[in-house]
């Protein structure tokens, strides 16, 4: 794949809104014309020479892999809506990262903000460290949420990550998240996603889930009474085929939204 690499230069005092940088819109320009693409700083438009140095040229967004240095802690939006190539980040980034991608890769090896990959609809983002709220999941007054693809958190999320998941059968489309470790209220609103975490979770894990899955190999420091307890099994299977194994305590609900749910919740026995 050819390559793009920007390093950051300054370190920005105010979110640096950088949704330009993504295979889609990198592809095809050389570093002169790269610079001169507009980043929002504040209540501003400036060049995203101003704060990244640039190098490299590719043709197409698919041989694409955009390389990112430095602390992009205050830089949000990388990633956004793009469809294909590849994206690696070196070091934190900030909120939005990945947000509505249909395709591609990002790997960002360091932690990331709030709404990292929300409203996810294909490709991969995987996050190293930890990861802050609302990690794949609908902005706030949406009923959709992450329709596809796979986020990946080596460490723990935040609250409320993962809401309003949907899957749909027929279109093979089976949203994934996985991670180390989880906030409050895991999976809400669930409507067909699988959560995969190591280890604990905060209270309420899958409040309003009426279709999915939530694995979960450690524990959760409260559920929720509308989670009736199934049995006992030693083997997970998940809509896309892929297989758990282990010893775990099978739940159904939340009941609390239907008598009859297929919303399943797995804890380690």
């Amino acid at each position: 794949m050819a390559e793009i690499k920007l390093k950051l230069k300054k370190q920005p005092k105010f979110p640096l809104e950088a949704d330009v940088i993504t295979p889609d819109i990198l592809a095809g320009k050389p570093a002169a014309e790269i610079k001169k693409l507009l980043l929002y700083y504040g209540n501003e438009s400036v060049k995203l020479g101003d704060f990244f140095d640039v190098m490299g040229k590719s043709t197409n967004p698919r041989d694409t892999k955009i390389i990112i240095d430095g602390d992009l802690s205050n830089v949000k939006r990388i990633g956004e809506k793009m469809t294909d190539g590849e994206i690696i980040i070196n070091g934190d980034v900030g909120m939005h990262v990945g947000n509505q991608m249909e395709g591609g890769k990002i790997t960002v090896n360091g932690n990331a903000g709030d709404w990292a990959g929300a409203m996810l609809k294909g490709g991969e983002l995987e996050i190293t460290g930890d990861a802050g709220n609302y990690i794949g999941a609908a902005y706030r007054g949406f009923w959709i949420g992450m329709e596809n693809g796979t986020i990946k958190v080596g460490g723990k999320i935040g609250r409320e990550s993962m809401l309003w998941a949907r899957s749909s059968k027929g279109a093979a489309q089976f949203p994934i998240l996985m991670c180390g470790a989880a906030g409050s209220f895991l999976g809400m609103h669930n409507h067909g996603g699988t959560i995969m975490v190591e280890g604990d979770v905060d209270r309420c894990a899958g409040a309003d889930q009426v279709w999915g899955q939530i694995i979960i190999k450690g524990k959760v420091s409260k559920l929720l009474p509308s989670f009736k307890k199934i049995g006992e099994t030693n083997e997970i299977e998940l809509p896309n085929g892929q297989k758990v194994s282990g010893k775990f305590i099978e739940y159904s609900g939340d009941h609390s939204v239907n008598k009859e749910t297929k919303g399943r919740l797995y804890l380690a026995a």
